[in-house]
């Protein structure tokens, strides 16, 4: 599972989409999954505490929840195409910095998946350098918190 961690600030009215900006109602709410999804399958959306799991309508959720289940897709994607991770068990807690285009320029695991070999291949060659589908937005905070859960398949 990817969880966004919520980011102290103050509360806000809901923003109007713009066309650039997809809409704020989006969910990502994060459920347990078989086979190679490593539980980041699409989910129903209930969530409102901050996790990726919010509606990200302001009322509650994530303002930045769309771009949230874009990072939970690449990352997924990537976790399932990588062998080492392919069939791994992990929870960790991850911070990743995007820079301007999307690509993932910097990662930092806020712990141990109990293997150092797994850790380094996390962190230096599944994270660091994952181009994502798209560049974070302008105002949002950086790094980007999560944590990433896979079980066994």
């Amino acid at each position: 599972m990817v969880e966004q961690e919520p980011v102290a600030e103050e509360e806000k009215p809901p923003e109007a989409p713009s066309p650039e900006q997809p809409p704020a109602d989006l969910t990502t709410n994060l459920s347990g999954g078989t086979g190679n999804d490593f539980g980041l399958s699409k989910g129903s959306g209930r969530g409102g505490n901050g996790t990726i799991g919010g509606t990200g309508s302001g009322r509650g959720g994530s303002k930045w929840g769309w771009y949230a289940s874009g990072v939970q897709r690449s990352i997924s994607d990537a976790l399932g195409r990588h062998p080492s991770t392919r069939s791994s068990s992990i929870s960790v807690q991850v911070r990743i910095w995007p820079d301007a285009t999307g690509r993932v320029t910097r990662a930092q695991l806020g712990g141990s998946t109990g293997s150092s070999t797994l850790d380094e291949t996390l962190k230096n060659q599944i994270l660091t350098g994952l181009q994502l589908a798209q560049a974070p937005p302008a105002d949002m905070p950086l790094p980007i918190v999560m944590r990433i859960t896979a079980r066994k398949p």
